[in-house]
């Protein structure tokens, strides 16, 4: 049975998730720039989590109202501790030799899963806009990755856990719609979910550490971020802080599979932040994959009446 769905998404909370997707491309650009400067896998992992959430905290000790309440406590450890897995896992498998190529595709399966658990989890309607959307941002997204000419082996446990990441963006994103369903103001919902996976980030850290000792890959050092904290800095405020809280307040207004297909502006944002920094090529791939991508975007925040696919 079909029927009309006559609400259409806000177009401010729309662009604000767009805006907050376009400055998330800095991640993926501020991660290489670290690992330049010879930051670990855990350093980069935990920069803008850490100093985002430091940067917060002096507003949350101000405003009482915006402090976490204790309703909430179990809902954001288990935001920190999937926070914690998607940092990781979104990094393991380009260490373990997966291509690039390869992890990102993985990693942008994440509209797919989002429009699934959005209806799985929070009943969301599956539209004809959503499905015409994801056509068009699939589209993008395999012109972005394009062929790879790697030949080496692929490694099992990178292929999952580039998938798992694919995985653990969408649930971010949905554990972010479920927080402004809650109630919870978008800084209170930054703030929580960048301190927790740093605390999670530092015990897994810890425990790795420990466990493959003379590992590079876990050590933190406090030196590093205070001879770089003018980069770290920016790099925590404009491409962590900003959009979380842009995408956290856009939540309030759009439905989870709406969001999730707008945050893929991301991987286009990287592209040209990239050949701004590093000289990296726009090639044609990037600009009809993005043209596609933008496409996407536009479909999800026309204001129209949309038709339901899966009645309740």
């Amino acid at each position: 049975m079909v029927r009309e769905v006559a609400r259409g998404p806000s177009a401010p909370h729309a662009v604000a998730v767009v805006v907050g997707s376009a400055l998330y491309g800095g991640i993926t650009v501020g991660g290489r720039f670290f690992a330049n400067m010879g930051f670990s896998l855990l350093e980069i992992a935990i920069a803008g989590g850490l100093f985002g959430a430091l940067l917060v905290l002096p507003v949350i000790v101000w405003r009482p109202d915006l402090r976490p309440a204790r309703r909430d406590l179990m809902f954001f450890v288990g935001f920190g501790v999937m926070g914690t897995v998607l940092q990781i896992s979104q990094f393991l498998g380009i260490v373990l030799g997966v291509p690039v190529a390869i992890v990102a595709l993985l990693l942008y399966t994440q509209p797919v899963w989002t429009v699934l658990l959005g209806r799985l989890l929070l009943a969301e309607p599956i539209t004809r806009q959503k499905i015409a959307a994801l056509a068009l941002a699939s589209v993008g997204i395999l012109l972005l990755v394009g062929p790879t000419d790697s030949q080496d082996p692929y490694s099992l446990l990178g292929l999952v856990a580039a998938a798992v990441a694919g995985l653990g963006i969408s649930l971010w994103v949905i554990l972010a719609r479920m927080s402004a369903l809650r109630g919870v103001h978008a800084v209170t919902t930054t703030f929580t979910y960048q301190a927790s996976t740093t605390v999670g980030l530092l015990v897994v850290g810890a425990g790795l550490a420990v466990a493959l000792p003379g590992n590079d890959m876990w050590t933190i050092e406090a030196s590093t971020f205070a001879l770089n904290w003018q980069p770290v800095l920016i790099y925590a405020v404009t491409a962590n802080l900003i959009p979380a809280l842009l995408v956290m307040w856009g939540m309030k207004a759009l439905e989870a599979s709406i969001a999730g297909v707008l945050l893929l502006l991301e991987p286009v944002a990287a592209a040209g932040l990239a050949w701004a920094m590093f000289g990296e090529a726009i090639t044609g791939n990037i600009w009809l994959g993005g043209g596609f991508i933008l496409a996407a975007n536009a479909v999800l925040v026309l204001r129209r009446p949309q038709q339901q696919i899966a009645a309740d």
